[in-house]
């Protein structure tokens, strides 16, 4: 019967898991921005609407500086990305010039 007991009754141990997990799981949620993605702001490679929301320029913008070779992408395999750190170096060099 006092098996019985300590089976029904959690140990503080137990508890002290549970507050752990329940702690761990909101971090992820929080972390993957509560839909299970990335949030765009911690990604490497972004796709040019995730540029255009980013930065505040048009889509096309992104994709025409990438077509001339202006800004370096990849295409590892149905859509085109930018390099973060490419895109803002980019920026940074061209400031204020055409409209940007």
């Amino acid at each position: 019967m006092k098996m019985n007991e300590s089976a029904k009754t959690p140990s503080p141990f137990d508890l002290l898991i549970e507050q752990i997990r329940a702690v761990v799981r909101e971090e992820l949620k929080t972390a993957l921005n509560g839909n299970g993605k990335t949030s765009v702001t911690e990604k490497d490679w972004l796709n040019a609407e995730e540029l255009a929301d980013l930065y505040g320029l048009p889509k096309t913008w992104f994709e025409e500086r990438g077509r001339a070779g202006d800004i370096e992408r990849t295409k590892p395999g149905r859509y085109v990305l930018f390099k973060r750190r490419d895109v803002e170096a980019y920026l940074e060099r061209n400031k204020g010039k055409n409209g940007s």
